[in-house]
């Protein structure tokens, strides 16, 4: 029989190590997690991409994008569900006070919450309800893979929220609270997070950290 050579087995065996490996290198979830929430709770602006596929009950937005800031203020557009319709918006939230452009017209004032603005992209980052406080709220977590997002090295974990904390974050009705989590592997922040149940999708990216952002009313 001929030999294998030394360093093919022992090639072999390093790359059946690296793919068995999967969560087993990553960092413990009660490390991740800690570690999480508090670079989230040090953001002072991002940039994020909220996507909804199919039906997702409570949630009358299927896109939005823009940017948050840490003290409550927001700018960006998005699609939202209103009067039987989708419709294509801007907005532009500083604290209490927001204005929306639809399709025609200029920008309204209107209250945050309203018909034309159902989410609040400012609880990204609120120092009470927002990305931060979800994290510190986890019932259970699990180390999975590695993997690049958006040129980025990340941890990818399976999460399961608390119910309740996830329902301030995202108003949607049902079992939303587990999810698929990237964290960015240098800085431990969110990279990307992903929400399913059945048939529909909920994804969130966010980037740009901590870049000058300056909102203005329109």
């Amino acid at each position: 029989m001929r030999s294998i050579p030394l360093v093919v087995t022992a090639a072999l065996a390093v790359f059946a190590a690296a793919a068995c490996s999967g969560g087993d290198d990553l960092p413990a979830a009660d490390e991740m997690l800690p570690d999480a929430a508090a670079a989230m709770r040090e953001v002072e602006s991002v940039r994020f991409d909220l996507a909804v596929e199919g039906d997702v009950p409570g949630l009358d937005v299927k896109a939005a994008d823009g940017v948050v800031t840490a003290d409550g203020s927001a700018q960006g557009t998005g699609t939202l569900t209103a009067f039987g319709m989708d419709i294509e918006a801007e907005y532009v939230i500083i604290g209490e006070d927001a204005w929306v452009k639809g399709p025609t017209g200029g920008f309204q004032q209107i209250p945050v919450g309203d018909d034309m603005l159902p989410y609040d992209p400012t609880l990204l980052l609120d120092p009470d309800s927002g990305v931060a406080t979800l994290l510190e709220a986890v019932d259970k977590a699990e180390p999975e893979d590695t993997e690049k997002i958006d040129g980025t090295e990340t941890y990818r974990y399976s999460v399961e929220f608390d119910p309740a904390a996830f329902a301030t974050l995202i108003p949607a009705e049902g079992d939303w609270n587990a999810a698929t989590v990237w964290f960015d592997q240098e800085t431990s922040r969110i990279v990307k997070a992903e929400f399913a149940q059945g048939d529909a999708t909920v994804t969130l990216h966010l980037s740009d950290y901590d870049e000058a952002v300056t909102i203005a009313e329109p």
